[in-house]
């Protein structure tokens, strides 16, 4: 479905955002696109979604995206920083939606309207924060399109509507295959919903690929300060995400999506070490807190 090589964009007063990108991205899947504020996730979903230039290949349905008919009819970016222009009414967004997309389906426009208790008659403008982002995700899901990008349309939402938003997702996969790129920050409330992940950090991909496998071969290990080493220096040379001195010893964090065979050894390595030593699967967002260095 989407496919870059050597991606570099950004703006001509803010220089390159994106630099030397490279990944891919399958069809009928969740993606989730995560990354700290400003490692360029907006700029990626513009890129892919047609509206900037860019340097490197990039493939959206086998086609350059940028200002691309071909493209840009089957994709829609969603989100407070996709705006919607400020005087229509939701009324009248959802009549420009049914003019400008084939694959409209305007009952389930209706019905989202309703979930989200938007008021139809109010321009845009002077909607809350919450109700943008509802107005946006209406319609996105309504155009009928196979690409959705989804830049963080969850934002403004209180949790009783965030729970709706990942209910309405669970229903559009299930309802039409389509493709997802989802830009989130809420790890621990979307991640049982994302079948890969593309983590990016200042403008690079630091993880492209299954999110099952993050959770498999990425290991948490706690116990004893020299018990913990004896357990990492038998498993021999395996990267290191994180170390933490802690008042019951030490926590690392491992890596080894490059050695996945080792997996089952390193709890093997920890029962035959000490019975004081803990090895356990992290979850997606402990993931991207150890990479990014970042307190938990």
């Amino acid at each position: 479905m989407i496919h870059a090589e050597g991606l570099t964009a950004g703006y001509p007063k803010g220089g390159d955002v994106l630099q030397g990108l490279t990944f891919s991205l399958g069809s009928g899947l969740v993606h989730g696109l995560i990354g700290p504020n400003g490692a360029g996730k907006t700029t990626l979903l513009r890129v892919l979604a047609g509206q900037l230039q860019h340097n490197g290949d990039v493939r959206v349905f086998d086609t350059d995206p940028f200002d691309e008919p071909a493209v840009m009819d089957r994709t829609v970016l969603a989100g407070i920083d996709a705006p919607l222009p400020d005087g229509w009414s939701v009324k009248k967004l959802l009549a420009v939606g049914a003019a400008r997309y084939r694959g409209w389906n305007g009952r389930r426009a209706e019905e989202l309207v309703e979930r989200f208790d938007l008021p139809q008659k109010k321009s845009y403008m002077s909607l809350s924060r919450g109700q943008k982002s509802a107005a946006s995700l209406v319609l996105a899901c309504a155009s009928g399109c196979e690409l959705l990008l989804l830049d963080e349309p969850y934002l403004g939402l209180d949790v009783e509507k965030r729970e709706e938003f990942y209910r309405i997702l669970r229903e559009e996969m299930e309802r039409q295959p389509r493709t997802i790129v989802l830009s989130t920050h809420h790890l621990h409330e979307s991640e049982k919903l994302l079948d890969t992940v593309l983590f990016i950090d200042a403008g690079r991909v630091h993880i492209n690929g299954p999110a099952q496998d993050l959770a498999e071969q990425i290991l948490e290990i706690v116990g004893p300060a020299d018990d913990v080493d004896r357990v990492l220096n038998r498993l021999g040379p395996v990267p290191e995400l994180r170390r933490d001195e802690m008042s019951i010893g030490r926590r690392s964090v491992i890596d080894l999506r490059g050695r996945p065979q080792l997996a089952d050894a390193v709890f093997d390595t920890a029962r035959q070490v000490s019975g004081r030593v803990r090895v356990s699967e992290v979850t997606l967002e402990q993931v991207v807190l150890a990479m990014s260095g970042e307190e938990r």
